[in-house]
């Protein structure tokens, strides 16, 4: 004959044994509020010109790995004005004369061309071109 359990057991028995010690609850309150603050921080530093640094920070990064990329077949002076381009680009996005959200196209552009890990002459020439479009054509914006 089978042992027939009824809710009211579960609840009348003796409770089991701790797994985790009982700080164990208080440390992961506490880890959890830390997370919330530092997302909220975060959130308020990239909402306060943070987002503008981060950026100016990921182009130098990227062209670090761009040096390294470079085929063969791309001249000196491609690689010149690719990094004159792009600096000119970090110097408009650090004095905010380009909205953030007009990086978007160069972007797409460095992903595309750089996905192979090369970057060949008429590449290098496109992500120039990308990076003068929107370094040149964005309309300064009052802070």
């Amino acid at each position: 004959m089978a042992v027939e359990y009824r809710p009211a057991d579960y609840y009348s028995s003796a409770s089991p044994e701790r797994v985790l010690p009982p700080w164990a609850s208080y440390g992961c309150g506490a880890a959890s509020v830390l997370a919330l603050i530092l997302v909220f921080a975060g959130g308020a530093f990239l909402s306060h010109g943070g987002f503008v640094q981060l950026m100016d920070m990921v182009f130098g990064m990227t062209m670090g790995e761009i040096r390294g990329m470079y085929a063969t077949d791309v001249t000196a002076a491609q690689k010149q004005s690719l990094e004159n381009e792009i600096e000119t680009l970090r110097r408009n996005l650090r004095a905010e004369k380009i909205p953030v959200q007009r990086l978007n196209p160069l972007l797409q552009t460095m992903r595309r061309t750089m996905s192979d890990e090369k970057l060949h002459g008429p590449e290098v020439e496109e992500l120039t071109a990308a990076a003068r479009r929107v370094a040149t054509s964005a309309p300064a914006h009052a802070p």
